[in-house]
């Protein structure tokens, strides 16, 4: 039992991570765990509480251990190598002496197996004939061993993903949905433990106004429904109307189909004598176009001759001009070779001119040189004085703060002191 509790003690709870947390909501520092010890620190009704939190976590996480345990107890069984490293021999052999008791319930001198036996021998050999009482030493063996926790949980975390994967097509695992309740219950209570009673009391107000709010939305949804009762009983009415007028306007248009394939037949009839007489005409026509075409061929022909005689003209016209273009232009160069000197001339005078204002900009360069540090340092100058005056300016503003603060703390203290002397001399009259 010792080994048992031991085992239970050493599981990591949760909740006092979790109470720190909730410490820190209300306005606790989560630098580390309350002193309960200090004067201030807590009331009595709240270190109970307290103490009862955790030890309902701790039973809380207890029991999810041992489900797991439990639950593992299929995988674990087959790892003989790392439970004969972590297990001590004695506690080996009592182990192996279940697991055989376990698969060979017939060798058991229990009065269970002896009646697991009975059954067997009259055909019933399912499993809640081959249940032993050893297992529960079993699990009370593997609960006292902290070194398998982190087995266990790898187990469990490689379960629980598996179950995940399959998603809507996964089969539901008993044991796997125990457990997953059980952690979801645990957490359900340490939240509810967390809850304090202003927040429940607020919660509750909260689901009155919700509840009457939501009376409110049935008998509006009451009305509403009444209201489309009423509706869909006109919509039914004038649909009947309208189906009564479909079926008349149906009748009409039969009518007026009939009345449309009479027409449409005497429509085909005057269409095939007007075919006949455009294809009449369309032939005499065709005979009229040959012969503007044999005239348009001959004026054709004639404007031909013409456009070759006017294009000889033109072409003569063309030659002159383009003499006379080159005349032109031997002159044009004649007369430019004489303006070209005059060009050079001003060219000349311009590059000396340009030379001339290069030298100016390099000795204005040269004086900027010196002008430039020298305006820089006067600079510097005025901001350093005007950051000595800014510096004093502050100095004296804080003093006359400071003085004026000390002022009111020594007018303050004379005035408790002669305060506390008229309340001291009323006692004594008293």
């Amino acid at each position: 039992m010792d080994a048992q509790s031991s085992g239970t003690l050493q599981s990591p709870s949760t909740f006092s991570g979790s109470s720190k947390t909730g410490s820190s909501r209300s306005g606790v520092s989560s630098a580390g765990d309350q002193d309960f010890t200090k004067d201030n620190a807590a009331s009595p009704i709240d270190l109970e509480c307290h103490i009862q939190a955790e030890r309902i976590t701790k039973i809380l996480d207890g029991a999810v251990y041992k489900t797991k345990l439990a639950l593992c107890l299929p995988n674990l069984v087959q790892e003989y190598r790392t439970l004969s490293s972590i297990l001590s021999s004695q506690h080996m052999e009592d182990l192996v002496f279940i697991f055989e008791q376990y698969d060979n319930p017939l060798f058991s001198s229990s009065l269970l197996n002896m009646a697991a036996m009975e059954d067997i021998q009259s055909g019933d050999i399912s499993l809640k004939n081959r249940l032993n009482p050893e297992l529960g030493h079993l699990m009370y063996i593997m609960n006292s061993y902290p070194a398998l926790r982190p087995i266990v949980e790898e187990m469990i975390q490689e379960m629980k993903i598996e179950y995940a994967e399959f998603g809507e097509t996964r089969q539901q695992v008993s044991g796997l949905d125990y457990l997953l309740t059980l952690e979801h219950f645990r957490e359900l209570m340490v939240r509810q433990m967390e809850t304090t009673a202003a927040e429940e009391l607020a919660a509750k107000f909260n689901t009155r106004k919700l509840e009457a709010s939501n009376d409110n939305l049935l008998a509006k949804i009451k009305e509403y429904t009444e209201t489309l009762k009423d509706e869909n009983e006109r919509f039914e009415e004038t649909m009947k109307m309208k189906s009564a007028m479909i079926a008349k306007l149906e009748k009409e248009l039969a009518m007026l189909n009939q009345e449309a394939d009479v027409k449409l037949k005497k429509k085909i009839l005057d269409s095939d004598r007007q075919m006949v007489l455009s294809t009449r005409a369309h032939i005499v026509k065709n005979e009229m176009l040959k012969e503007e075409e044999m005239e348009s061929k001959e004026n054709y022909e004639n404007l031909l001759r013409t456009h070759l005689i006017d294009e000889k003209n033109q072409r003569a016209r063309r030659f002159k001009v383009e003499t006379q273009l080159l005349s032109w232009l031997q002159k044009y160069d004649l007369e430019m070779g004489d303006k070209q000197v005059d060009l050079d001339d001003y060219t000349e005078k311009y590059e000396d001119e340009l030379h001339k204002c290069e030298e100016l900009e390099e000795k204005l360069a040269e004086q900027d040189k010196e002008y430039i540090p020298l305006m820089a340092e006067r600079e510097a100058e005025y901001h350093q004085e005007m950051t000595e005056k800014m510096n004093k300016f502050l100095l004296e503003h804080a003093a006359r703060v400071i003085q004026n603060a000390w002022r009111e703390v020594l007018a303050n203290r004379a005035e408790k002191k002669r305060l506390k002397g008229k309340g001291k001399k009323g006692k004594k009259k008293t």
